[in-house]
């Protein structure tokens, strides 16, 4: 188990089904705080249900989600409240295309009276600076190109500065150069701003950048474990849990959990 920092989130034997379909079955692990987590495995193994549930997204069917020592599967607990401490980013950007990028990325502190108007106004500035996109403040999603879609919604999951940033794929829409550029901007968000990262990926050199990688199959941890230091070569496996390579999707069974099915 990584041990880089305290532990942000446990996940105590976390269970889900749909429709009689099990997706989860009794997974068990540890999230540090400061690190950076790949999950890999097959479609259809349960990588989207598993990161959806860290923020109740999906609710369990069964175990415990503690983070920051609290169980966020309480009914009692105000997720919202904790939810504001946790970024998503998903595959397919999930911008508001009837907004500029700057009103997507104030919304939901403006929305929630985290912030006042012109607080989130500069703060987005900020953040489309550190994203690299200042002079796209102005303009709708549509003008972009997917790495600058991509760019704009992790600014937008960075602008409460939360603990942990969820990437639900990131880079699965984009080519080799934008992808790099994509991860680039999230460990810079982990080094420089000490924010956890948990991202999925099918892309062995995306995962192979991560602290550790957790493998997924049939809806249970089939291995997990820390990268091992120095070089990171796309064709080398040894980094890989148990010298799994990450899987194809292209020859993996199923489909996006964007369509609405359960991955």
């Amino acid at each position: 188990m990584n041990t880089k920092g305290e532990v942000l989130i446990q996940v105590q034997n976390l269970q889900k089904s749909f429709d009689g379909n099990v997706v989860l079955d009794g997974i068990s692990t540890e999230i540090h705080k400061g690190e950076v987590v790949a999950i890999i495995g097959p479609s259809g193994s349960g990588k989207s249900t598993f990161l959806r549930s860290l923020n109740l997204m999906e609710e369990p069917t069964g175990g415990k989600i503690l983070f920051e020592n609290v169980d966020i599967t309480d009914p009692k607990v105000d997720i919202n409240r904790h939810r504001q401490k946790i970024g998503m980013v998903f595959q397919q950007f999930n911008l508001f295309p009837n907004m500029t990028v700057k009103e997507n990325i104030m919304l939901a502190p403006v929305k929630l009276k985290l912030m006042s108007q012109s607080e989130a106004s500069k703060k987005a500035d900020e953040l489309l600076a550190r994203v690299g996109l200042p002079e796209k403040a102005d303009t709708y999603p549509e003008m972009l190109s997917g790495g600058q879609k991509q760019r704009v919604a992790i600014a937008r999951a960075m602008i409460n500065h939360p603990s942990i940033i969820l990437a639900d794929e990131p880079t699965g829409n984009l080519d080799r150069k934008n992808s790099g550029e994509i991860m680039a901007l999230l460990k810079l968000s982990n080094k420089r701003y000490h924010q956890t990262v948990v991202l999925i990926t099918h892309d062995e050199k995306i995962a192979l950048e991560a602290d550790r990688i957790i493998l997924i199959e049939d809806g249970k941890i089939v291995s997990q474990g820390k990268n091992s230091p120095g070089p990171k070569s796309c064709s080398d496996n040894k980094n890989i849990p148990d010298g799994k390579a990450v899987p194809d999707r292209k020859n993996a069974p199923g489909r996006s959990a964007e369509g609405g099915n359960a991955l």
